[in-house]
């Protein structure tokens, strides 16, 4: 039990890191998209919350929210200060969590194509809701994109989960 906390804790910390230093972001100039990278984070709450159940959904988005809320830093020009707003990410990760572990059932988890549908259409739901959360709470970031990381995170979703389930050795058997 404390393995498996250990574990998760080290992979939510490992995803939030390889986020943050922006691996594998790409830049279209041409279509001035800005930098897109996948989301590591959410693609370890979607693993655990399809795999494990809303429980590890759950905790998982929580804290792997928390992090990306102490991350987000916006500077208020009024102010002349950096101002943070936790918890927005932190909920919206919880409540997708949960509700991802709680269809886990009527998702065909180990093929490639629903796995990829999911990701995309929750990495769009919950970007949008974070933005309009921020939104109401601060202000509107106008060059927020949906689409492209959405896609670029569904794009690598199968050799993500592939590696996950090794590293954490969640297989078909015991996730049942």
């Amino acid at each position: 039990m404390f393995l498996e906390i250990g574990a998760i804790t080290a992979g939510i910390l490992v995803s939030f890191f390889l986020k943050d230093i922006n691996f594998l972001a790409i830049n279209f100039d041409f279509l001035n998209s800005g930098l897109i990278y996948p989301d590591f984070p959410l693609l370890l709450m979607i693993f655990f919350a399809l795999r494990k159940g809303e429980f590890h959904g759950l905790w998982i988005g929580f804290f792997a929210g928390m992090l990306e809320d102490a991350g987000v830093l916006h500077f208020s020009e009024s102010a002349r200060e950096f101002v943070t707003i936790l918890g927005v990410h932190a909920g919206v990760y919880t409540l997708a969590g949960f509700i991802l572990g709680k269809i886990n059932k009527l998702i065909d988890q180990y093929h490639t194509a629903p796995i990829i549908v999911l990701v995309v259409v929750s990495t769009i739901i919950i970007r949008f809701t974070v933005w309009l959360l921020m939104g109401i709470l601060d202000d509107f970031n106008k060059s927020y994109s949906f689409l492209g990381p959405a896609f670029y995170t569904a794009l690598l979703s199968p050799i993500w989960f592939w590696i996950l389930g090794w590293l954490f050795r969640v297989h078909y058997d015991e996730a049942k």
